[in-house]
């Protein structure tokens, strides 16, 4: 199962100055983040080369994340106590 979806940056529990827990919530998903890291290259080069820089570095994000899944295929399991 792809991993596209999960969070970027996964939450970490932290305790404010009140000593109140709190886990803020996930921002982007993976696929967001490297799409939008990967877009400024693209752009740049669509200059040269007619594409489209969007669909490209979604495309590139996606190839991406796949192949890191190779590599870590175990991260969906995120939670913070283990049994």
């Amino acid at each position: 199962m792809s991993s596209k979806f999960n969070p970027a940056f996964p939450p970490q529990i932290a305790q404010d100055n009140f000593g109140r827990v709190l886990a803020p919530l996930p921002g982007m998903s993976k696929l967001e983040y490297f799409s939008l890291t990967l877009l400024p290259y693209f752009m740049e080069l669509s200059l040269q080369i007619d594409f489209d820089p969007i669909k490209k570095s979604i495309e590139m994000a996606e190839t991406l994340i796949t192949e890191l899944d190779k590599i870590k295929p175990n991260e969906s399991d995120t939670s913070i106590i283990k049994q």
